[in-house]
């Protein structure tokens, strides 16, 4: 089925509807899902890193902190004290 749907349309309604832009939901659902693999798993953090959607370690580890104050191995670590 297709609604014809135009982009700037489904932006904006994401946005009224959630208070946050597609991209911003996105990156929050990576970043859980990251925390939840740093957490429960012994995965490497690159491995983790390109399984939640960011193939560039360096851009991964950077949106982490910036959201987490914390980079994943701090955040890791933080989990098993």
């Amino acid at each position: 089925m297709d609604y014809h749907f135009t982009e700037p349309y489904l932006s904006k309604y994401i946005k009224r509807n959630t208070g946050k832009t597609f991209g911003e939901l996105v990156r929050d659902v990576r970043l859980k899902k990251a925390c939840y693999l740093l957490r429960t798993t012994n995965m490497r953090i690159g491995d983790i890193s390109s399984h939640v959607g960011y193939p560039n370690l360096e851009h991964f580890v950077r949106v982490f902190r910036k959201e987490y104050n914390l980079t994943p191995s701090e955040y890791r670590n933080a989990g098993r004290e």
